[in-house]
């Protein structure tokens, strides 16, 4: 794995570590806490005759908004979900389950900044960017086995080594995080609605593709 690799993998890591913090840090109500449920559909530009369409995989969120009630604000969130890869042509693409090598578990960590108005009372909009890390590692599925035939002669255990390097090569664990909600208030303190969110990979400016890139469509709750 590359030095890059390794140095996002440590940060993020931390942004995992300080995320859980706020929750006790912030404990006494200077901030929102979020939870997004959000089926999530991610594009594969791969011929589909070598892997599977654009899988969709159905992460839970939780964040916080940070400080509560005014127009700016700082939104953080951390999403888990998990889907399977095979390995070939130097990529790392979605597999559907007869053809899966590795699963892969991601965690998909927001940092955006977000503009929150209520044009009446009760109605609440939400419209925010930032970066977005997607941090990844594959181990072998269920009942695949190291020494099983992998890609061009490869055996399994090369393929998620390969896999897990691409994760981290160039710029495919980062994205571009933008998303509009719109939340009513339930009570004082709850709020909930619809959300759209989209994941711009920034490999797209190398690559010149949106592999990879994420459209998600959910039910956002704030209290």
């Amino acid at each position: 794995m590359s030095s890059t690799g390794k140095y996002m993998k440590k940060i993020s890591f931390c942004c995992l570590v300080l995320f859980f913090s706020s929750f006790f840090i912030f404990a006494e109500r200077a901030v929102d806490f979020s939870v997004t449920f959000e089926p999530s559909l991610i594009i594969n530009t791969d011929n589909p005759k070598n892997s599977a369409p654009a899988p969709v995989v159905y992460p839970l969120s939780f964040g916080i908004i940070f400080p509560r009630e005014t127009l700016v604000s700082f939104q953080p969130r951390v999403s888990f979900f998990s889907n399977y890869y095979l390995w070939n042509n130097s990529g790392a693409y979605p597999a559907e389950i007869e053809n899966r090598t590795a699963t892969a578990f991601s965690f998909l960590i927001d940092l955006p900044a977000a503009i929150s108005f209520s044009p009446l009372r009760k109605h609440f909009i939400d419209a925010g960017a930032g970066p977005a890390i997607l941090a990844r590692f594959a181990v072998l599925s269920h009942a695949v086995h190291g020494s099983d035939a992998g890609y061009n002669g490869n055996t399994a255990s090369d393929d998620v080594a390969e896999i897990n390097r691409y994760f981290w090569k160039d710029a495919n664990f980062l994205f571009i995080d933008t998303y509009f909600s719109y939340l009513y208030a339930f009570t004082e303190n709850l709020k909930a609605g619809p959300e759209i969110k989209f994941y711009l990979p920034c490999s797209v400016f190398s690559k010149g593709d949106l592999n990879s890139a994420i459209i998600s469509v959910g039910i956002k709750t704030r209290f």
